[in-house]
């Protein structure tokens, strides 16, 4: 009984743990649509989306030296994505070094 208790809450975990990554990486999606839509990148901030990527890829290593799936997915699939916004930052503003 016990055995079948703890792989229930080890299920839960990874249910919720995919959840957050879902929720996580398709907050970066509508920004993404709608750069590609408008070609506007200035409400974007360069400096947020460097941190982020630096952030999101220590977080992969880590779920690497955990030997996690479900951390390793979603922080290189986030990291992915905002690569792709910060591409885009810099392909579709006109100062994309230049913050205030």
């Amino acid at each position: 009984m016990l055995n079948i208790a703890g792989w229930m809450v080890d299920t839960l975990l990874t249910l919720i743990g995919l959840l957050a990554t879902a929720f996580s990486v398709a907050s970066t999606l509508p920004q993404i649509r709608k750069a590609l839509k408008t070609r506007d990148t200035e409400d974007v901030s360069i400096r947020f989306l460097a941190v982020l990527i630096v952030g999101l890829f220590l977080w992969a290593i880590y779920g690497l030296g955990r030997a996690d799936n479900v951390i390793i997915i979603g922080n290189t699939i986030g990291l992915i994505l905002n690569i792709c916004m910060l591409a885009l930052k810099i392909m579709y503003s006109r100062k994309p070094l230049e913050e205030g």
